[in-house]
């Protein structure tokens, strides 16, 4: 495995660069949100399709309160260019299969590859990555000229989900495409399934669309870094609030699709509920291909009548569980558990879709700006996004959170490559570098949280805020404070 060095000085990484990007201040010039429009299909990878998703909590608030921009709590200060906000990270390319193609400086247009679920099962809701991915990198071009007057190519292939789909995908672009990075592929099981190639082979695979901890293994994985809030926090921020709600002794149901995706949150709630006093008295499961509704499951979490249900559905399966819990509620009055339904299921179409009131009140998190927020219509980070997909996306659906993923993932990558190229290094190695102590304000995120890594914090994004979705209002409304756990986390020790 790939073995690291962490320096304690900056000096010590070369000449590194790693200049924040994007502004705290978030206030922009008026502007309007458009209206949603219907998704495209995706085919070829400069087509344009949609996409997105985010984290956090605190005080609980009804649903159909202030919709007023949260502050923060606990943001940290920004990081001025050139300084570090811990041990610096380094890769050590000897370890590479190759060291001197992993060192070798990135010759004309810088290529990006990805895969994702664009067809196929119930992860296809996914699809509006690809659209964020694709505008994003027309958008930089555009504005920038690319990298060094060359400008950077996306390469999307679609996996259905499918962890092997994904290994193929990878070895194409690598091997056929001959991509110099990886970004936003989707899916646990599908990031796990690459990254031992991509860390032999030194191919930076940034921003794996999933919080699963294994993305802060940096020394066995340094090549392999995440993107959304990590499941620890987001488990964290819905355990506090039961807590607060119903005291020790709580009670808890689980509901998760049977991989390594719902695994990882369920094995993170059950060491959150033994330290702190909570019991859980129904675990649930749904197959990873089934789209349909989980009747069954939820008949056993009625009779167990939980204080709070923590549900963690894949795609289409976040629909079919909000309206069979609607369907529940309705056969049961008495049955009202507090409900959270994890991050991945924080866009907007997937509550609108749960037209029978089995939507209304159910709690998730989020770190970005909902655009379907009208709190946010003049925000300026959110109208550069929202002109941008007007220019580049025309089709997709620019208010949903998927698409905002998708953008992000390649923002995050841009950077680390505009970094590298700034410290003299546009290599894979540089790029990683740079990945690896990025300190970034991205203009989706909420105000105040940063995208920050170093030798000592492998997570990039450790911020976000309980929200809570209003059938009246029509979007998530903010349950508490935005939450800041920047740096708690650590790395990740297997």
């Amino acid at each position: 495995m790939i073995r690291t060095k962490k320096l304690l000085a900056i000096a010590a990484a070369g000449a590194l660069v790693f200049a924040a990007c994007g502004s705290d201040d978030d206030s922009g010039d008026d502007a309007s949100t458009p209206a949603a429009t219907d998704a495209p299909d995706t085919t070829d990878a400069s087509e344009s399709t949609d996409a997105t998703e985010s984290t956090d909590a605190s005080e609980s608030t009804d649903a159909t309160e202030s919709t007023d921009a949260p502050d923060t709590t606990d943001a940290p200060d920004s990081t001025e260019a050139g300084e570090a906000s811990g041990a610096v990270f380094v890769v050590d390319a000897d370890a590479c299969d190759d060291p001197d193609a992993a060192t070798a400086p990135i010759e004309g247009s810088l290529r990006i590859g990805t895969s994702l679920p664009l067809s196929g099962g119930p992860a296809v809701l996914f699809a509006p990555l690809a659209a964020g991915q694709q505008a994003y990198i027309d958008y930089y071009n555009a504005e920038n000229g690319g990298i060094d007057g060359q400008p950077i190519e996306l390469v999307i292939k679609d996996d259905q989900y499918q962890a092997d789909l994904t290994k193929t995908n990878v070895d194409e672009l690598i091997f056929d495409d001959e991509v110099d990075m990886l970004s936003g592929m989707v899916g646990t099981p599908n990031n796990l399934a690459v990254r031992d190639d991509t860390n032999a082979q030194c191919i930076p695979q940034l921003a794996a669309s999933t919080g699963a901890p294994e993305w802060g293994d940096i020394e066995n994985y340094p090549f392999t870094s995440g993107l959304l809030v990590p499941y620890e926090i987001e488990v964290r921020v819905f355990g506090d609030y039961i807590v607060e709600q119903f005291g020790e002794g709580a009670t808890v149901g689980l509901i998760y699709v049977n991989t390594e995706f719902g695994q990882a949150y369920v094995a993170l709630m059950e060491a959150y509920a033994e330290e702190n006093g909570i019991e859980i008295v129904a675990q649930e499961t749904i197959d990873g291909a089934d789209s349909g509704a989980p009747s069954g499951q939820m008949t056993n979490l009625v009779q167990a009548d939980p204080d709070a249900i923590l549900a963690i559905p894949l795609g289409a399966q976040c629909i079919a569980f909000m309206l069979e819990l609607g369907n529940a509620q309705a056969a049961n009055p008495d049955f009202d558990p507090a409900v959270y339904q994890t991050a991945t299921c924080s866009d907007s179409i997937f509550f609108q879709n749960a037209a029978n009131g089995g939507a209304d009140g159910v709690f998730t998190s989020l770190n970005i700006k909902d655009p379907n927020n009208p709190v946010y219509a003049d925000d300026e980070g959110l109208q550069t996004y929202v002109d941008a997909m007007a220019t580049y996306a025309p089709d997709a659906n620019a208010l949903s959170t998927i698409a905002i993923a998708g953008w992000s993932s390649m923002e995050v990558a841009v950077e680390a490559a505009r970094q590298a190229f700034e410290a003299g290094d546009l290599s894979r190695v540089g790029i990683m570098n740079a990945a690896r102590n990025i300190d970034l304000a991205p203009i989706l995120q909420l105000n105040g949280l940063r995208a920050i890594m170093n030798a000592e914090d492998a997570y990039t994004a450790e911020g976000t805020q309980l929200v809570q979705w209003s059938d009246e209002n029509g979007f998530l409304v903010p349950a508490g404070e935005v939450s800041n756990f920047e740096g708690s986390l650590g790395v990740f020790t297997p």
